[in-house]
């Protein structure tokens, strides 16, 4: 499959999601099962996020990435470590809740919080050793590229 036919998969199944989460968004309001409703509520908001996932594909082939600046980067940085913690204690949490109650319904709504806090715990570890980085420009970055790395060494290349 060439470049050009993955964007245009990627593209498909943007729509592909968002029709799947608008329709459980109708199924849902036409329930009355308050358990049943939030169910269907957050797949059709995993359908809306996967995408935005698909929609950052095509963003991702299509475009150039911009860089982040060292500042924004400490702050993703300094965030995403905060999120990691967070994550970190709600999976032990959700698994203890897991082991306390007997109720399937119970364990079916836990057991769905429970993966996705065990999804997000490593995505924001993913981004944390592996994504940002590759992005950032420091000053240091921008003053090589313009004398050191440069034939004119800051001057007009004329």
């Amino acid at each position: 499959m060439s470049g050009e036919q993955f964007v245009e998969l990627f593209k498909e199944l943007v729509d592909m999601e968002r029709k799947h989460a608008e329709r459980l968004k109708n199924l849902a309001d036409r329930i009355g099962h308050p358990v049943l409703k939030v169910l269907l509520l957050g797949i059709a908001d995993d359908s809306e996020k996967h995408a935005l996932f698909y929609q950052a594909m095509v963003e991702l082939s299509t475009r150039y990435q911009p860089a982040i600046s060292q500042e924004e980067f400490r702050m993703l940085g300094e965030e995403i470590i905060r999120h990691i913690e967070t994550e970190a204690r709600m999976m032990e949490v959700t698994k203890e809740l897991l082991n306390r109650f007997s109720d399937p319904r119970l364990k079916l709504l836990l057991a769905a919080v429970h993966d996705d806090e065990v999804k997000h715990h490593r995505v924001l570890v993913s981004i944390r050793d592996n994504v940002g980085g590759e992005y950032v420009v420091g000053e240091e970055d921008m003053w090589n590229a313009i004398w050191r790395d440069s034939p004119w060494h800051g001057t007009p290349g004329g």
